[in-house]
């Protein structure tokens, strides 16, 4: 893969000596927007035999970039659904048509996002013939671009239409970032304009966003960019007021194509010094919120394409009613409403209630364990009885001490009186009896035989 980054770089020489020719000398004028690109040969995606409005910027007579959101996928899934059959309608890059060739194999990008469109790009490879052989570069460095060239090319059948083309020259509106977060998250990575063409459709003149953009580093120019999706301030492409459409740059990602397609892509840079980003695993950056603009977003063939209301007061669902568009009939589409606010009180005072009666629980918990605490230590100690005080040396009365008297003449079979020791005086008993309950021999006489 860094081999395919190096070959790339290799080959921007080569890409401005034949740019300059291709594209002939002299400036591009505004008379003459038209006949560059259509020195430029163009290409639309068809579908299960339907063309689409999905235009492709061709690296070669083999293989091509695409919309990821232009193919079907398995559901749930960023796999591509092969069921789908695809093929590749090749203009001369005016009104002379090439071949229409199969696709062999679909690639879309590993980090492809089916609802931001985030990493909105897929390589085609499909047999162009191997009888001419030929190659696209892609304009690499938007430092480059002097202006913008918006084409979008159509057909009638196997007959291509002159391709229509705008020039632009100024910044991207504002509101770009306000209708497409994911814009605002990545604006290296997006044109933006709210520019489109129009047609004529039922007696209504219907907004048709463009199909690719060339950068135009006068006098020569480069396909560089290829459309994702727009956001529409109205019902319809057939009813708006506004129309802001998205084109994903390619430049960050030929690295990528170049690893998935086993071969060089060649760009185009007057600067000799520029280098291109040779990461093949680039990805966008996620968008980091919600549009703050209401819209109507689509994206992809928007030939009886679905779209999803966006922004502030929207519903996070996609529309169910059908887009109109060039080929497709409109329909009348009611306002889509706010929902009606949900009531949280009764909830709110629920939740509090609860809260409450757990506080209070736990409070009166502590306050037992802490009441069971002070008894436990605050409690007086038990009276002292004579076997302690006779396993003292002295004890305490009245703040004086003492040491124990041993009464050798009472009899222990007797009961004290008020737990004191009396005398012999006090309490009568037999001296001999008294004196055998003894043993004078051990250290402690209080214990009886």
């Amino acid at each position: 893969m860094r081999g395919i980054g190096i070959l790339s770089r290799l080959t921007v020489a080569m890409c401005v000596a034949s740019l300059a020719t291709a594209a002939g000398q002299q400036a591009i004028v505004k008379r003459l927007e038209t006949a560059s690109v259509m020195g430029m040969k163009g290409a639309i995606l068809v579908k299960n035999g339907q063309t689409t409005t999905c235009e492709l910027a061709l690296i070669s007579n083999k293989l091509a970039f695409v919309a990821a959101n232009c193919l079907d996928f398995e559901p749930n899934s960023n796999i591509v659904d092969t069921t789908s059959t695809y093929q590749v309608m090749v203009s001369d890059g005016g009104t002379g048509n090439v071949g229409t060739f199969t696709v062999a194999s679909t690639q879309s990008h590993p980090k492809y996002n089916p609802k931001s469109f985030a990493n909105n790009v897929a390589l085609l490879r499909f047999d162009g013939g191997d009888g001419v052989q030929w190659k696209n570069y892609i304009a690499a460095n938007p430092n480059d671009w002097k202006s913008e060239f918006y084409v979008k090319r159509t057909t009638s059948g196997s007959s291509w239409a002159m391709p229509q083309v705008q020039e632009s020259t100024g910044a991207a509106p504002a509101e770009c970032a306000n209708a497409s977060p994911i814009y605002a998250a990545n604006t290296k990575d997006f044109m933006c304009t709210d520019k489109f063409t129009t047609a004529s459709q039922d007696g209504k003149t219907c907004a048709s966003p463009f199909g690719t953009v060339y950068g135009v580093a006068d006098p020569d120019l480069a396909v560089a960019a290829i459309y994702s999706h727009s956001v529409v301030i109205g019902d319809s492409l057939c009813s708006s007021t506004k129309v802001y459409s998205y084109y994903t740059i390619l430049s960050n990602f030929l690295e990528w194509g170049g690893a998935v397609a086993g071969s060089t892509i060649y760009l185009y840079t007057p600067d000799m010094n520029y280098k291109n980003n040779d990461n093949p695993n680039y990805v966008m950056n996620d968008p980091s919120g919600d549009a703050t603009m209401s819209g109507l977003l689509i994206g992809g063939d928007l030939n009886n394409q679905q779209g999803e209301q966006v922004g502030p007061s929207s519903v996070e669902q996609p529309s169910s009613s059908t887009i109109p568009t060039m080929s497709s009939v409109p329909i009348t589409q009611q306002p889509s409403s706010s929902p009606e606010p949900v009531e949280e009180e009764p909830k709110k005072k629920s939740n509090l209630t609860t809260i409450i009666i757990i506080v209070v629980a736990v409070l009166l918990l502590l306050a037992i364990i802490g009441y069971l605490l002070w008894r436990k230590f605050k409690r007086c100690p038990a009276p002292t009885n004579m076997g302690t005080q006779y396993n003292n040396n002295q004890y305490a009365v009245g703040g004086q001490n003492y040491a124990p008297e041993y009464q050798d003449d009472y009899d222990h079979n007797t009961p004290h009186l008020n737990n004191r020791i009396i005398s012999q005086d006090e309490y009568p008993h037999d001296d001999a009896a008294h004196r055998a309950s003894y043993d004078y021999d051990s250290k402690n006489p209080d214990l009886m035989r």
